[in-house]
Protein backbone atom coordinates (compact mmCIF):
# COMPACT_ATOMS: atom_id res chain seq x y z
CA UNK A 1 0.00 0.00 0.00
CA UNK A 2 0.96 3.34 -0.96
CA UNK A 3 2.05 6.26 1.33
CA UNK A 4 -0.21 8.45 0.51
CA UNK A 5 -2.85 5.64 1.27
CA UNK A 6 -1.65 4.92 4.59
CA UNK A 7 -1.41 8.91 5.50
CA UNK A 8 -4.88 9.13 4.33
CA UNK A 9 -6.21 6.78 6.22
CA UNK A 10 -4.61 7.48 9.56
CA UNK A 11 -6.15 11.05 9.25
CA UNK A 12 -9.54 9.50 8.47
CA UNK A 13 -9.12 7.37 11.98
CA UNK A 14 -7.28 10.25 13.87
CA UNK A 15 -10.68 12.52 12.53
CA UNK A 16 -8.34 15.17 12.45
CA UNK A 17 -8.45 18.03 9.47
CA UNK A 18 -5.00 18.18 7.20
CA UNK A 19 -4.84 21.70 9.27
CA UNK A 20 -4.69 20.43 12.39
CA UNK A 21 -2.37 18.26 11.05
CA UNK A 22 0.43 20.24 9.37
CA UNK A 23 -0.25 22.53 12.65
CA UNK A 24 1.39 19.29 14.48
CA UNK A 25 3.92 18.28 12.35
CA UNK A 26 5.06 21.61 11.99
CA UNK A 27 4.75 21.61 8.07
CA UNK A 28 2.67 24.05 5.48
CA UNK A 29 -0.51 22.75 4.36
CA UNK A 30 0.93 22.52 1.16
CA UNK A 31 3.42 20.40 1.85
CA UNK A 32 1.17 17.69 3.30
CA UNK A 33 -1.48 17.94 0.89
CA UNK A 34 1.93 17.06 -1.45
CA UNK A 35 2.13 14.11 0.65
CA UNK A 36 -1.71 13.24 0.69
CA UNK A 37 -1.56 13.52 -3.20
CA UNK A 38 1.48 11.77 -3.54
CA UNK A 39 3.50 14.47 -5.59
CA UNK A 40 5.76 14.73 -2.37
CA UNK A 41 7.87 12.85 -0.04
CA UNK A 42 8.65 13.84 3.51
CA UNK A 43 12.20 13.96 4.53
CA UNK A 44 13.04 11.46 7.27
CA UNK A 45 12.49 13.86 10.48
CA UNK A 46 8.96 14.65 9.28
CA UNK A 47 8.40 10.58 8.61
CA UNK A 48 9.55 10.30 12.02
CA UNK A 49 7.15 13.29 13.72
CA UNK A 50 4.09 11.49 11.61
CA UNK A 51 4.95 8.02 13.29
CA UNK A 52 4.80 9.30 16.68
CA UNK A 53 1.71 11.48 15.86
CA UNK A 54 -0.29 8.46 14.65
CA UNK A 55 1.52 5.81 17.04
CA UNK A 56 2.58 3.71 14.38
CA UNK A 57 5.82 2.49 13.05
CA UNK A 58 7.81 4.11 10.05
CA UNK A 59 7.65 0.59 8.47
CA UNK A 60 3.99 0.96 8.41
CA UNK A 61 3.95 4.48 6.82
CA UNK A 62 6.33 3.63 3.93
CA UNK A 63 4.33 0.57 3.77
CA UNK A 64 7.16 -2.12 4.50
CA UNK A 65 4.89 -3.62 7.27
CA UNK A 66 1.23 -4.13 7.60
CA UNK A 67 1.41 -4.01 11.37
CA UNK A 68 0.79 -0.63 12.66
CA UNK A 69 3.15 -1.07 15.56
CA UNK A 70 6.09 -3.83 15.75
CA UNK A 71 5.24 -6.50 18.18
CA UNK A 72 7.68 -6.96 21.08
CA UNK A 73 9.81 -10.21 20.26
CA UNK A 74 9.23 -11.71 23.77
CA UNK A 75 6.19 -12.54 22.64
CA UNK A 76 4.75 -15.73 21.49
CA UNK A 77 2.52 -15.73 17.71
CA UNK A 78 -0.76 -15.80 19.91
CA UNK A 79 0.55 -13.08 22.34
CA UNK A 80 1.41 -10.70 19.34
CA UNK A 81 -1.81 -11.86 17.38
CA UNK A 82 -3.68 -10.65 20.41
CA UNK A 83 -1.94 -7.50 20.86
CA UNK A 84 -2.19 -6.55 16.78
CA UNK A 85 -6.20 -7.26 17.38
CA UNK A 86 -6.56 -4.98 19.95
CA UNK A 87 -4.42 -2.25 18.37
CA UNK A 88 -6.71 -2.69 15.45
CA UNK A 89 -9.83 -1.87 17.82
CA UNK A 90 -11.57 1.53 18.25
CA UNK A 91 -11.13 2.12 22.05
CA UNK A 92 -14.75 0.99 23.15
CA UNK A 93 -14.24 -2.09 21.80
CA UNK A 94 -10.66 -2.39 23.33
CA UNK A 95 -12.41 -1.48 26.52
CA UNK A 96 -15.03 -4.17 25.63
CA UNK A 97 -12.03 -7.04 24.75
CA UNK A 98 -10.04 -6.24 28.23
CA UNK A 99 -13.13 -6.66 29.87
CA UNK A 100 -13.84 -9.81 28.95
CA UNK A 101 -10.08 -10.90 29.28
CA UNK A 102 -10.34 -10.20 33.24
CA UNK A 103 -14.12 -12.08 33.20
CA UNK A 104 -11.79 -15.38 31.89
CA UNK A 105 -8.80 -14.11 34.03
CA UNK A 106 -10.91 -14.57 37.00
CA UNK A 107 -12.59 -18.04 35.70
CA UNK A 108 -8.95 -19.37 35.52
CA UNK A 109 -7.83 -18.12 38.42
CA UNK A 110 -11.02 -20.29 40.30
CA UNK A 111 -10.30 -23.26 38.31
CA UNK A 112 -6.38 -23.36 39.90
CA UNK A 113 -7.93 -22.81 43.13
CA UNK A 114 -10.68 -25.58 42.62
CA UNK A 115 -13.42 -24.03 42.71
CA UNK A 116 -16.35 -23.66 40.00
Amino acid sequence: MDFCIRLKNLIEERNVTQKQLSIALHIAPTTLNGYINNYREPDFRTLVRMARYFDVSTDYLLGLRDEKKPVPSSLNSAEGALIHIYRSLIPERQKLLMEQAKFYQGLSAKDQTGHK
